[in-house]
């Protein structure tokens, strides 16, 4: 029974009611949390999709959050869906067992029935990844979840996603993690219902008001250079986009976004060769930017270049 046509309410949640009607079975719900009741997988019966509700239930009145785990992994036993997983993820996520968050928002994402569950659940397995470290990760992560999620993505995952970009926009992002970026499979939601062109922004570092690479600039060449020579893209070609912040007049920062497109171009190709006809430069100066504030950090991130596979 696929929710995607099951009426929504006016905050964007499915019509529980109408979904319940089929299992006889109500109030499957815990704020923030979109609910997917009828994301039940396998060959559960009525029956026990009925206890699974009622487990959860359990498991959302429970004070003891160990045992509202015991119930969670109850509900999942009975009928897996959406809710018990994710909830049972945020839980272990609180607790520190990463692991198993992860695992269990991965099974959340495995009976997710529609883009937005899918989306949620992407973006809590990303701040996971974000508290064991493993930051450009987290960033694929979450920033597919902002892509896949259906506007307005909730302000927890917008928070995030900003928090991890801070924290990496001062690392070299290493050709492995830039690969992972450009892998098309990455890039497709769920049952291939929603997708985005597989792309990365890259803090690549110039020196100041200028389309000269300074020395963490030359770093992050070298392993894009590596990343776009691997195997599976050696036949694809690519978009480099130039963005800046909004400081200076559009004119002055169109012109500086196409000459910092053209600098990576430029470099890439000298470095390695076998890219020389496959890249192709551009410049969007400020009209793209990530966020419209005016603080430094604002303006730090909306600095990038942006490198896009092209079909």
């Amino acid at each position: 029974m696929p929710l995607n046509k099951t009426p929504l309410t006016k905050d964007g949640f499915p019509a529980l009611a109408k979904v319940w009607e089929r299992f006889r079975v109500k109030g499957l719900f815990f704020p923030g949390v979109l609910v997917m009741v009828a994301a039940w997988s396998g060959p559960a019966s009525a029956m026990d999709c009925r206890r699974s509700a009622e487990d959860y239930e359990r498991a959302k009145s429970a004070v003891d959050r160990q045992a509202r785990i015991q119930w969670l992994q109850r509900s999942i036993e009975a009928c897996p869906n959406f809710n018990a997983w994710y909830m049972l993820g945020r839980l272990y996520s609180k607790q520190g067992r990463l692991d198993q968050a992860s695992h269990a928002f991965a099974q959340a994402r495995a009976v997710s029935a529609t883009p937005q569950a899918d989306a949620l659940a992407l973006g809590r397995q990303g701040e996971v990844l974000a508290q064991g470290g493993q930051r450009h990760q987290a960033l694929r992560a979450l920033e597919l979840a902002d892509q896949f999620h259906p506007p307005p993505a909730p302000d927890w995952l917008a928070a995030s996603l900003k928090a991890v970009r801070i924290q990496s926009h001062r690392q070299v992002m290493a050709a492995a993690e830039i690969v992972a970026y450009l892998n098309p499979g990455d890039a497709i939601g769920k049952n291939s219902r929603f997708s985005v062109r597989p792309a990365v922004n890259l803090p690549v570092h110039f020196e100041f008001d200028r389309a000269d690479l300074n020395a963490s600039g030359s770093r992050q060449m070298l392993e894009l250079g590596r990343a776009l020579s691997v195997a599976n893209l050696r036949q694809a070609s690519f978009l480099l986009v130039g963005h800046t912040d909004k400081r200076g007049s559009r004119p002055y920062n169109q012109m500086l976004s196409e000459r910092r497109a053209h600098t990576v171009k430029m470099e890439l190709e000298r470095r390695f060769p076998t890219l020389i006809g496959k890249l192709k430069a551009t410049g969007r100066g400020e009209t793209q930017l990530l966020y419209d504030g005016n603080d430094e950090t604002d303006h730090l991130l909306n600095r990038r270049v942006k490198i896009t596979l092209i079909p």
